[in-house]
């Protein structure tokens, strides 16, 4: 729950006492007239909230970032052309996702109240990294120093949100009846194992999250209902997120800016995933001759103490990687071809400032 909180959070306050002027609102790139800003390539490249700079992250891997941002825009603009935001799997994917979308949007408003960078802090760490790290530059040490602040401070937001949506929220768990489906009684999918407020968790939601995780994994014949700490990890996660998303309400957070950014966010980002996909054949085949090739021009790599591994032990892993390899090169022929007929700027005097 909270690292998926944070994988989309987006703070905006400045580093405070620094004196430099901020640049994380001036955009870096666009791409046929969409902006891709500062913050969100300090994002992709691990900042948390795009606050701190990335001074040690050479301009080459800027540059990369820059054109993986811009691929994704082109690919939801293609997507959007196609009429894939139309469709009733979009619709289905963005549906399920509106209750994290709330989430993320409460999130993003407590970054905007509460992320701070303290110069004093800062310093502090990067003194402790100086001593560990003989030679390590003034500008190397406070970038990472920024960063572990930073990161520290995510977390820490967090960890306090949650707590708070809980407190305030109340979840209450029904023990009586988590009792009986743990000892295999018959209980039906309609059962309510914890609400918050009007929010009822079913068994039945529970039952699906359990099945998803087992996959054709170890545990896919075994009834996870039964299991304790499969069940009471799972719906202390989902009345976690109950939780978060009725305090977001009472925050009035939906309909606000911050939400609809965020929503924006994941709109494209469910536009992105649709348009890769159509990029790709479905007919894609890997052919005995191809795996054997591959198996004899890397012969260094399948070796186990020394003796060579049989191809039969192998085959369906090399296939594996051609046909992820092939995929990647679709993906990225259809985004050169995008690329061809786009507008596309980016200010590469910013990037030293990223």
């Amino acid at each position: 729950m909270i690292s998926a909180l944070a994988a989309i959070a987006a703070g905006v306050l400045l580093f405070s006492g620094c004196g430099n002027k901020d640049v994380r609102n001036e955009v870096v790139a666009t791409a046929n007239g969409e902006e891709i800003r500062v913050k969100e390539l300090r994002e992709f490249l691990g900042s948390p909230g795009g606050v701190a700079a990335l001074p040690e992250i050479a301009l080459e891997k800027k540059k990369e970032g820059v054109d993986r941002l811009v691929a994704g825009r082109l690919l939801a603009i293609d997507a959007r052309a196609a009429g894939m935001d139309n469709t009733q799997e979009y619709r289905a994917v963005l549906l399920g996702n509106e209750q994290s979308i709330l989430m993320n949007a409460l999130l993003r408003k407590e970054l905007e109240e509460k992320l701070k960078l303290d110069e004093k802090e800062v310093k502090a760490e990067a003194a402790k990294l100086k001593e560990g790290q003989k030679g390590i530059t003034d500008a190397d040490a406070t970038a990472r120093a920024s960063r572990a602040v930073s990161e520290r401070q995510v977390r820490k937001i967090e960890e306090e949100l949650v707590a708070l949506a809980r407190k305030e929220m109340k979840p209450v768990v029904d023990q009586a009846m988590l009792q009986r489906v743990l000892k295999g009684e018959k209980v039906g999918d309609d059962a309510v194992l914890a609400s918050v407020g009007s929010e009822k968790l079913l068994l039945g939601d529970v039952r699906r999250i359990l099945q998803s995780v087992a996959g054709g994994g170890p545990h896919a014949e075994q009834d996870l209902t039964r299991n304790p700490a499969a069940m009471n990890s799972v719906v202390d996660r989902e009345i976690t997120g109950k939780a978060l998303n009725a305090y977001a309400k009472s925050r009035k957070i939906e309909g606000s800016d911050t939400h609809k950014t965020t929503r924006r966010d994941v709109e494209r980002s469910i536009l992105i995933s649709l348009a890769a996909e159509k990029a790709v054949p479905k007919d894609l085949r890997i052919g005995d001759q191809e795996i054997e090739a591959t198996y004899k021009e890397h012969a260094q790599m399948f070796l186990r103490e020394g003796k060579k591994i049989p191809l039969a032990q192998v085959r369906d892993q090399i296939r594996e990687f051609l046909l992820n390899d092939k995929r990647r090169k679709a993906l990225d022929s259809y985004i050169a071809e995008l690329r061809k007929k786009a507008k596309i700027t980016v200010n590469e005097a910013l990037l030293p400032k990223v």
